[in-house]
């Protein structure tokens, strides 16, 4: 489900159902496999596939 994320995609990750961040998808590996998010307050973090997030993108851009 990663590859098909886009940039500026509003996004949920959570782990074991508990929400861990929101934010904006800033980029993205080829294969999908890592994104990049950035938050509403600016602060951009790296997620990997395989470390068990689930990602959920978001209808509502300004949930973010």
């Amino acid at each position: 489900m990663w590859a098909s994320v886009q940039r500026g995609d509003a996004v949920t990750l959570s782990q074991g159902g508990v929400e861990c961040h929101k934010g904006f998808v800033n980029d993205r590996t080829e294969d999908g496999h890592t994104i990049w998010v950035i938050d509403k307050i600016g602060d951009r973090r790296l997620f990997h596939i395989e470390d068990d997030y689930e990602l959920q993108i978001s209808q509502n851009a300004h949930a973010c």
